[in-house]
């Protein structure tokens, strides 16, 4: 399986990335040509070969209309080209609305989602709404969405990361005086190793945060890998003995303890108690229900059945952690008018659970996800998420369903 190491000893950015894959062997003319498909004007594209502390790398450089050197301040991301905001839903649309495959799509998508999700929890702001000062400037939008069509060129299938270097310091942006890593970065960085060595300065872009966030699949130390190619992607700053580069190495795991085996269904054991009740109220069932899944019930049901004499009734059934069992039974004797139930235990298969956050038109939705062996089963939108969104939008509840499966579909299968 072909894998990216990205090794992030100097950090990372939009820009380090794309300088890497060229030097990795992206076609600069294709890059180009694909860059073209999207509805963004006014920019020169500049490849180039610097030295980085005697290291050889690749610099890429977004070059404005009128701008005569246009440097890619990839590690003051705040405040460049600030006068050019765009909301996350319009670059999701841009994104969406464009000829780029759907691979491209998948990648750049999850990146701007991921992107809006941490900023919009950092300033408080619904994830659509989110105005990205920088990441939204015509520069960002071509180095995040240009990493996307490198990483598709290039046939990547898998992604890993060494610990990242985050730099140093505080940065000053619009919103004041941040420490580094930056609120966004930070949060972007959580299932990441990160330290601090070599420079006082921010080394980490929340556009190259996005980017890590979106596409590895496990952060590990450097082993068990089998490197083909090798490429530098500089940053702008320099440092007198320090390569400020990201470093993207192309090739394969070999070694069998690395490789990650897909976990299988969980398998637990519960707890089932269950009564026949033919002589309360049905409407006191929502209660007991509520009562029940309060005091950690797993799940409770009641079925219509006929009991004997032929009278009409119902069997209620708890399904409980072993031990919840004794609490439990206790609430249905308390709150139903049976006066036995029976209790077992069962064995209980799961698959593997996940929530991933999609951002529509109308707002931010969990979309629940199950997988058997790493491979997708079934995914739905969360109810309640869905209905508050169709309240305040006062749009139809299945309109704003569709447009949560829709995002979810586009972020994972382009």
């Amino acid at each position: 399986m072909k894998t990216l190491y990205f090794d992030c000893f100097s950090g990372i950015a939009g820009d380090m990335t794309i300088a890497g894959l060229l030097d990795l062997g992206l076609d600069f003319d294709y890059l180009k040509a694909e860059l073209r498909k999207l509805p963004v004007e006014g920019y020169q594209l500049k490849a180039s070969r610097v030295v980085r502390a005697n290291i050889s790398a690749m610099k890429f450089d977004v070059l404005m209309n009128g701008d005569h050197d246009h440097d890619h301040h990839h590690h003051h991301h705040h405040d460049h080209h600030a006068h050019h905001h765009r909301k996350a839903s319009d670059i999701l649309s841009m994104i969406r609305d464009s000829g780029l495959n759907a691979n491209v799509k998948r990648i750049a998508t999850n990146i701007f989602t991921k992107l809006a999700i941490s900023e919009g929890s950092v300033h408080h702001v619904a994830p659509e709404d989110v105005e990205f000062h920088e990441v939204g400037a015509v520069d960002s939008i071509v180095d995040t969405i240009g990493s996307a069509i490198g990483f598709d060129a290039l046939g990547i299938e898998r992604y890993l990361c060494s610990a990242i270097n985050v730099g140093a310091g505080f940065i000053h942006c619009q919103h004041g005086v941040y420490p580094v890593p930056a609120p966004a970065t930070a949060d972007l960085l959580r299932d990441a190793t990160i330290y601090s060595k070599h420079a006082d300065t921010e080394l980490v872009t929340p556009t190259g945060a996005a980017i890590l966030a979106a596409v590895v699949d496990r952060f590990t130390p450097f082993d068990g890998f089998a490197i083909q190619r090798i490429g530098y992607g500089a940053g702008t700053k320099q440092f007198h003995d320090f390569p400020n580069c990201v470093r993207l190495m192309l090739g394969e795991e070999r070694d069998s303890r690395a490789a990650v085996t897909p976990p299988a269904p969980s398998a637990d054991e519960v707890s089932v108690i269950e009564a026949n009740i033919d002589d309360m109220s049905p409407q006191n069932f929502a209660y007991v229900t509520e009562r029940l899944l309060d005091a950690g019930a797993l799940d409770v049901f009641t079925v219509p059945v006929q009991m004997k004499k032929g009278r009409p009734g119902h069997l209620l059934q708890v399904l409980a952690p072993l031990d919840h069992a004794e609490d439990l039974s206790r609430i249905v004797f308390e709150e139903t008018t049976t006066i036995g139930l029976r209790r077992h235990n069962a064995r209980r298969v799961a698959l593997e659970r996940e929530t991933v956050q999609v951002v529509t038109e109308y707002g931010s939705i969990g979309i629940k996800v199950s997988k058997l062996d790493g491979r997708r089963i079934t995914y739905s939108p969360e109810y309640e998420d869905c209905a508050r969104l169709a309240r305040t939008s006062r749009v139809p509840l299945k309109t704003v369903q569709a447009a949560a499966v829709s995002a979810y579909l586009s972020m994972r299968d382009g």
